[in-house]
C-alpha cells in the first residue's frame, strides 16, 4: 500500500501499513460507526530498563539469581522473525544476568522457536540478535522433524508430544517471546514458546487441527480455551521455567516486560495488553475497513480476519487491505480453489468436519497454512471479503474466493454494489486490536 503524508481529519479515515498512514474518504452516505484509532504514547518504550525491572521481580517465581548456579546449563527458547518484538535487547539482558551468575557461554544455547516455520539464515540470525552475541553463544534453528526430539507427553487426542533435544537436556528453560492477540490461543507469548515453538510437527498438527475454529479457542479468550489450556499443559510438561515475555501495543510496539512462572506471568502481561489494546465498537457494521497491519508474511496476513468477523454484521462486506511481503505458495491458491468448488455455500461446515477428523484442507502443508487457509474458508463463508493489495495478482486473489482491489478508492465502490449508505468499522490496525462491542448499542445484533 502507497504510504500518503496528509494527517488524518475528522473527514478521513486511515489504516496502517509498513509504510506509513493510508488516507481515504469516505461517500457522504456512510455511517461510521467506529474508527478504532489508540492515542500513541508520546515516549516509546525503553526496552532494556523494562527487562532488567521484569527480571528483578520476576511474577510468581524466584529471580534468575536464586534458582541458578554457575554449573547449571540453560537453554534459551526465542521467538522467530515473525514478530518485530525488541528480542534482541530482551536476549542481552538476560545472557548478561546468566553472565553474572557465572554461567560459561557454554553451557547455554539458544534455540529459535519455529515450530513449523522456516529455519533462519546465519545472516539472519546476526542481523536479528547482532553478531557479537551469535559470536559468541551457540544458536539453533529448532527443526520439528529432527530424528531426536524427545517425548514429553500426550494430547488430549492421544497425539505424542516430542520436544527439541536441547531444551529437554538443560537443567533450565528460560522463553523469550511477545504477548498480543492471538486468532486460536487468545494471547501469544507464554507457554507457545515451548509447544508448539520447539515441538513435533506432527503434535503440532494435531493439536492445532483439535483445537481451532471451535469453543472458546479464540481473539482475547483464555479462560476455557482448549487451545491454550492444551499449550500450557505441554509447556509444563516439557519444563518450561522460565518466560520474558513484551507486551506490545497497537502499532506492534513494546509497551511493558514481565517475567517469571510461565503461567502466572503470561496473565499478567495478558491482562495487561488487553487494557491497552481493547477497544469498544458501537456495533457490527455492514462495512469493516481493517488493515493486516503488522502482519506481512504470506499466511499470516489473513489473521485479522478474526476481529473484523467480530465486528461486522452476517453478509456484510470486509475490506482488508495487506501487505504481502512473503508470497504465498501456488499451492496455497490451489487449495482453496480446490476446497471452494468442492463444498461451495458449505464452507463453514466443511473447515470444522474436516480438522474434527483430524483432516487437513491441504495435505503436506505445515499448520500455519492450513489455519490461514481455514480463515480464508470460514470468512468467506459468511462475509464478502475484498482483498486491497499490491503484492498479490488479481487472477490469484479470486482463487481464494475474495475480490481484489488495486486501492482503497476501489474497493470502497465495490463495496457499495452490495449496500449503498453502509455502517463502517475501520480498524486502522487489524493484527493488534480486540474489539468490544457496546452492550448499550441498539445496531449490536
Amino acid at each position: 500500500m502507497v504510504q500518503q503524508s496528509m494527517p488524518p481529519s475528522k473527514s478521513i479515515a486511515f489504516v496502517r501499513s509498513l509504510n506509513g498512514l493510508v488516507l481515504f474518504s469516505l461517500p457522504a452516505a456512510w455511517q461510521v460507526l467506529t474508527l478504532a484509532d489508540f492515542q500513541d504514547s508520546a515516549v516509546p518504550a525503553d526496552a532494556e530498563p523494562l527487562a532488567i525491572q521484569a527480571l528483578q521481580a520476576p511474577l510468581g517465581a524466584p529471580a534468575l539469581e536464586a534458582r541458578l548456579t554457575a554449573d547449571n546449563t540453560v537453554c534459551i527458547l526465542i521467538e522467530d522473525l515473525t514478530r518485530s518484538s525488541p528480542k534482541k535487547t530482551v536476549l542481552k539482558v538476560v545472557l548478561d544476568t546468566l553472565k553474572r551468575i557465572g554461567i560459561p557461554a557454554g553451557n547455554i544455547s539458544v534455540v529459535i522457536a519455529l515450530g513449523t516455520h522456516r529455519p533462519l539464515s546465519s545472516e539472519e540470525l546476526a542481523g536479528a540478535f547482532g553478531t557479537e552475541v551469535t559470536a559468541e553463544y551457540h544458536f539453533f534453528n529448532h527443526d520439528c522433524h529432527a530424528a531426536d526430539l524427545v517425548p514429553i507427553g500426550r494430547l488430549s487426542g492421544g497425539a505424542e508430544v516430542k520436544i527439541n533435544r536441547l531444551a529437554h537436556a538443560a537443567d533450565f528453560r528460560i522463553g523469550i517471546g511477545s504477548i498480543f492477540p492471538h486468532p486460536l490461543n487468545g494471547f501469544g507469548g507464554g507457554g507457545k514458546i515451548l509447544f508448539p515453538g520447539v515441538a513435533d510437527f506432527q503434535s503440532i498438527f494435531a493439536h492445532h487441527l483439535c483445537h481451532s475454529f471451535r469453543g472458546n479457542s479464540s481473539l482475547g479468550v483464555l479462560a476455557g480455551n482448549e487451545f491454550h489450556d492444551e499449550v500450557t499443559a505441554m509447556a509444563l510438561a516439557g519444563r518450561l521455567d522460565f518466560i520474558v515475555n513484551s507486551v506490545l501495543d497497537h502499532n506492534d510496539r513494546l509497551h511493558q516486560v514481565v517475567a517469571g512462572d510461565p503461567v502466572i506471568a503470561h496473565r499478567a502481561g495478558a491482562a495487561i495488553c488487553r487494557a491497552i489494546i481493547s477497544h469498544e465498537f458501537q456495533g457490527k457494521a455492514d462495512v469493516t475497513i481493517i488493515s493486516a497491519f503488522p502482519y506481512s508474511e504470506g499466511p499470516q496476513i489473513m489473521k485479522p480476519l478474526a476481529p473484523a468477523e467480530m465486528i461486522t454484521r452476517k453478509g456484510g462486506t470486509v475490506i482488508l487491505c495487506a501487505d504481502c511481503r512473503t508470497p504465498l505458495p501456488e499451492s496455497y491458491f490451489a487449495a482453496c480453489e480446490s476446497f471452494r468448488a468442492k463444498y461451495g455455500p458449505h464452507l463453514r461446515r466443511a473447515v470444522l468436519d474436516h480438522f474434527a477428523a483430524n483432516r487437513p484442507i491441504m495435505e503436506g502443508a505445515p499448520p500455519e497454512l492450513n489455519m490461514s487457509m481455514a480463515q480464508v474458508m470460514l470468512g468467506q463463508n459468511d462475509f464478502n471479503i475484498i482483498l486491497v493489495t499490491d503484492d498479490i495478482p488479481p487472477g490469484q486473489v479470486a482463487r481464494l474466493g475474495f475480490t481484489h482491489a488495486a486501492n482503497l478508492h476501489d474497493s470502497l465502490l465495490l463495496a457499495a454494489e452490495h449496500q449503498a449508505s453502509p455502517t463502517v468499522n475501520v480498524v486502522p490496525a487489524g493484527g493488534v486490536i480486540l474489539p468490544v462491542i457496546s452492550k448499550i448499542s441498539p445496531l449490536s445484533g
